[in-house]
């Protein structure tokens, strides 16, 4: 049975490929550059609508129905293969497997007032015997919503991906298998210089099989309002927020309770010459099992643009503190929640997570041709010695069990390939060596993480 289910998974698996070679000569026929945005929905393929000798690929693109009316398909598929070496810092043997990913979407579009888009997914992992939630979900609808616009409100109604701001609070998490989906209602206002939004979503829980995930009563509710001001230049950008959660399980160091938790925060971001600049204050309160709730967090990052012998090259530096628990009996909660963040939030290795954390994150990066390598160092401590080390998931991975505050070292490095806009080809590796916390907590061992991934979009 093992072996023939090996060879059905090989047969797809080139099946794919030699549909993708040809998706790709089709694509080659265009003479339209097309850009590709993270979140297809907002792909703009309008200037199609002039072009009178469509190829094939455009066709399906640009269907038009009408005045100012078409349908557009397309999708994307995602091939990672992943490998670790002392996964968690406990000594084990390797171990590598296979994510696949694949999207197909439908988008309609009428007369630049009504929005109806719908995608499905296929996320699965092979040669892993116990996958965790964010890589399997066999077949789902991971997106089904219509979106409506009245001169400068628009209305949307139904499941989305969500990505607000700089990732760090409500992020579609991009680099795990599986994406994150929202059941949502929201209300936009847009101008030149003002972006208000307001909504009310709940998280769809998701399970491995086809069409089982659970929605609506998983026991978990976010409401808020995300808004930008943009005077018109590039040196003052102002996002400002309040988010609101309720869930009924909540896991800290202190225990386990229902929490009530209200985000207020600010961002300030842009570029002053060739320098890019982006700072975040937060600040969260609410109840936790009876518990007040105290915590914040600060992050800044600056990167610095400049001409290496004729390449373009970037330095970096990154910094966040994150708030941890101070004391686990005086009836107040100070471990900051990120909420839904991207799940990739220190790379793809995603062994520590945003919260009761201090980093300082140095990077540097040159482009040459269709490649751009990355490499960076992070070193990590631990907010409070109070409290433990959460994952890239929120979950309390590491208790506190000794009064040591260095976690360890991370060391990265990435290779991208992007010969064109329909395929990606990336290599990341990352080595994390352990600090006296983990060292005292007899997890010594030097852990490598590498993943190669291979994108194809159309």
């Amino acid at each position: 049975m093992h072996k023939t289910s090996t060879k059905i998974k090989a047969l797809l698996f080139w099946l794919l490929l030699f549909s993708i070679v040809a998706i790709v000569r089709a694509q080659e026929e265009s003479s339209e550059k097309f850009e590709f945005k993270l979140l297809r929905q907002n792909d703009d393929v309008s200037f199609l609508k002039e072009k009178k000798d469509k190829s094939l690929y455009d066709k399906l693109k640009y269907t038009r129905l009408g005045d100012n009316s078409y349908v557009s398909f397309g999708g994307n598929y995602r091939g990672q293969y992943e490998y670790f070496t002392n996964e968690g810092f406990e000594t084990g043997e390797s171990d590598g497997w296979i994510l696949n990913r694949l999207q197909l979407h439908a988008d309609f579009r009428w007369k630049e007032k009504l929005q109806v888009y719908a995608e499905m997914n296929s996320s699965s992992v092979w040669s892993k015997e116990n996958p965790n939630p964010v890589e399997r979900d066999e077949l789902a609808i991971s997106q089904l919503f219509i979106n409506y616009n009245i001169d400068k409100f628009s209305i949307l109604i139904g499941r989305e991906s969500p990505n607000y701001g700089s990732s760090r609070l409500i992020a579609l998490r991009e680099g795990p298998n599986v994406r994150r989906y929202f059941d949502n209602v929201k209300l936009k206002y847009q101008t030149n210089q003002i972006d208000f939004e307001a909504f009310l979503s709940y998280p769809v829980q998701i399970r491995p099989f086809g069409f089982d995930n659970k929605a609506l009563d998983n026991g978990e509710v976010l409401w808020g309002s995300y808004n930008n001001l943009n005077l018109g230049n590039d040196i003052y950008n102002l996002d400002f927020y309040y988010i609101g959660q309720d869930r009924n399980f909540a896991r800290y160091q202190q225990g386990i309770a229902e929490e009530l938790r209200h985000t207020i925060g600010t961002r300030h971001f842009g570029t002053y010459d060739d320098l890019l600049y982006d700072v975040e204050l937060v600040y969260q309160f609410g109840d936790f099992g009876g518990n007040s709730i105290s915590a914040w967090t600060a992050s800044l990052k600056a990167i610095y643009e400049f001409d290496l012998h004729g390449l373009d090259a970037e330095v970096g530096l990154k910094s966040e503190y994150i708030s941890g628990d101070r004391n686990r009996s005086d009836n107040r909660l100070n471990t900051f929640n990120a909420l839904y963040p991207r799940g990739a939030y220190f790379g793809r290795v995603a062994q520590f997570g945003p919260a009761n954390l201090i980093d300082v994150h140095h990077e540097f990066g040159i482009k040459f041709n269709d490649f751009k390598l990355e490499l960076d160092y992070v070193a990590f401590w631990r907010a409070s010695v109070a409290d433990g080390i959460y994952g890239a998931s929120l979950n309390l991975d590491f208790e506190a069990l000794n009064d040591n505050t260095f976690i360890g070292h991370q060391y990265g490095a990435v290779l991208n390939y992007e010969p064109s806009p329909f395929i990606v080809l990336e290599a990341e590796t990352n080595i994390i060596t352990p600090g006296e916390f983990l060292k005292q907590s007899e997890l010594d061992n030097t852990l490598f993480h590498f993943v190669f991934t291979a994108e194809f979009k159309f």
